[in-house]
């Protein structure tokens, strides 16, 4: 096998620090950094460094600083707004997608099991939720519409705008995970258009365990994480400083870089299942257009995909079965399942996500050597039917 350097397409699951989040983290991250809650000069210094990255993040979202509330991640911003927006005790009707990520199945769930009533919206073959199938499922006593603007597998992207004003015609609040989005569209228009929006620093290459949820101005929302009254008693728990600084430069990052981004990558990605498709017999692209421009998603009949994600890292890439928050679940994935993917697919599954830093030689190294470990797993598991 090949000891070739490490090929890094895995960016849905995380995109490497950066080094310009690194860079604005490091004061924060020795000396004597202080409580931003504190009163004296040193606090405050702590303080505006925070206020200076939550406008980082306004900035991107398109938004005033205020509507921006700190988390420990995607997953708390998710649940902050499912939970929120059904207030406490939970009441209401709650309506979601069919391939949500399981920030916001989950907190679904629990409400579920609190009596609130959750309708699943179901998606068409190529992972789009039809406007008019939320507008079907809305009730007088609908709370919250809770739709995913881009999805963590296969990348397809929803009508979001669209979603969102079917949504308030009945007097729903409208929440949208952009989390798998923010590095690669223009979330602005969504932000004019949501009430609720969550986003996560690593996904955009800054630190693990910050993110944020963008809260409409004048929205009352109940907190989820109560203590000490931060964040103007939206998010209780000291600010961790150097997470949001560099939270704050990953967002001035991808403003800065997105448009040549995406140009780039959209042709790597291109170039990549091209080849692929034209290498593998029995290969099928799962999702449709439009898309994130760095998502290839794959199935392989006749192929397990975790031996084949162990195999390519043994062969220097580093890749994916399907969301990486779901990694060791045996069963297959529910958004495949809710695809409608055909069953000789379904356990073949492969995500190859690419990032800013991803190169020509880094595509052409998963061209040569993804068709070989598929051929070679299927030999072997025609060997071992022998």
């Amino acid at each position: 096998m090949s000891t070739a350097a490490k090929v890094y397409l895995d960016y849905n699951a995380s995109a490497p620090l950066c080094a310009e989040a690194a860079d604005a983290m490091q004061p924060w991250l020795a000396g004597r950094v202080c409580n931003p809650s504190s009163a004296h000069r040193s606090g405050q210094r702590s303080r505006a460094a925070v206020e200076q990255a939550r406008g980082q993040v306004a900035e991107l979202l398109g938004c005033p600083p205020a509507a921006v509330v700190f988390t420990s991640g995607g997953t708390e911003a998710d649940n902050a707004a499912v939970w929120g927006g059904l207030g406490w005790p939970p009441r209401g009707h709650l309506v979601i997608s069919a391939i949500e990520h399981p920030a916001v199945m989950e907190p679904a769930a629990a409400l579920r099991d609190l009596g609130v009533e959750v309708t699943h919206v179901p998606v068409d073959d190529e992972a789009r939720v039809d406007p008019e199938a939320v507008r079907a499922a809305l009730r007088p006593d609908t709370a919250l519409v809770s739709i995913m603007a881009a999805n963590n597998e296969v990348g397809s992207l929803q009508p979001v705008e669209k979603i969102a004003a079917i949504a308030h015609d009945v007097g729903a609040l409208f929440h949208t995970d952009a989390v798998q989005a923010a590095a690669w569209i223009d979330l602005r228009p969504l932000v004019a258009a949501s009430d609720l929006l969550s986003i996560s620093s690593h996904k955009i290459a800054g630190p693990m365990g910050i993110g944020a949820l963008y809260v409409r101005p004048g929205l009352d929302l109940a907190p989820l994480v109560r203590g000490g009254g931060q964040q103007g008693g939206r998010r209780g728990g000291t600010e961790a400083t150097a997470a949001m600084v560099g939270f704050g430069a990953a967002c001035a990052r991808t403003l800065a870089s997105r448009d040549q981004a995406v140009v780039r990558v959209v042709a790597l990605r291109d170039r990549l299942e091209a080849m692929l498709l034209d290498s593998i017999e029995g290969m099928r692209r799962n999702g449709g257009e439009p898309r994130l421009p760095n998502t290839c998603h794959m199935s392989f009949a006749r192929c397990d995909g975790n031996a084949l994600v162990a195999r390519l890292d043994l062969d220097g890439i580093a890749a994916s079965a399907g969301a990486a928050c779901a990694s060791g679940v045996a069963h297959a994935s529910p958004v495949m399942e809710a695809l409608g993917v055909p069953a000789e697919y379904l356990a073949g599954a492969l995500r190859l996500s690419l990032g800013y830093e991803t190169t020509a030689a880094d595509v052409d190294h998963a061209i040569d050597v993804v068709p070989t470990a598929v051929h070679a797993l299927r030999a072997a598991g025609l060997e071992a039917v022998r």
